[in-house]
């Protein structure tokens, strides 16, 4: 019978940790996947390492490719938020028109060919030019422009 060589059982432990990591949440086990991983493709290339010695190795690599995973995702958070998943985030800053007037704090403003509920801390007559300063909830919350 022959002996599997040891690069497989590293690049096979990569591919696990790769499979766990889709399987639950996180983002931890595809760094140290990526650690077995270079650590089988240098047990390839130095078959006849000692298994102490890429175990070391092993663990070095994870460690490094955790700290570096993190510095990457640290700068995937600091990125600015698209909106992609937010429609209503997209409309802060814009002008729209009040299409039903907001009194009491509660009207409709048209965005587009939508109506959108709309909260004001002022009453605003019908037509007024009104700026979307925030989001309550499912309404967008709006200020006269230049004072109206």
């Amino acid at each position: 019978m022959m002996a599997v060589a040891d690069y497989w059982w590293w690049l096979s432990a990569g591919a696990v940790l790769m499979v766990l990591e889709i399987v639950t949440p996180g983002i931890f086990f595809m760094w140290i996947g990526i650690g077995a991983f270079i650590t089988g493709a240098i047990a390839a290339a130095f078959p006849s390492a000692a298994p102490s010695v890429l175990g070391f190795v092993f663990a070095v690599l994870s460690v490094i490719s955790v700290f570096v995973g993190k510095k990457i995702m640290a700068k995937k958070a600091d990125e600015p938020d698209s909106g992609l998943n937010n429609r209503m985030a997209q409309y802060i800053g814009q002008v729209y028109q009040v299409y039903e007037p907001i009194v009491d704090g509660r009207g409709k403003i048209s965005v587009g060919d939508t109506l959108w509920l709309a909260s004001a801390k002022t009453d605003i007559a019908v037509g007024t030019a009104v700026k979307v300063t925030g989001i309550r909830g499912a309404m967008l919350e709006v200020e006269p422009v230049n004072g109206n």
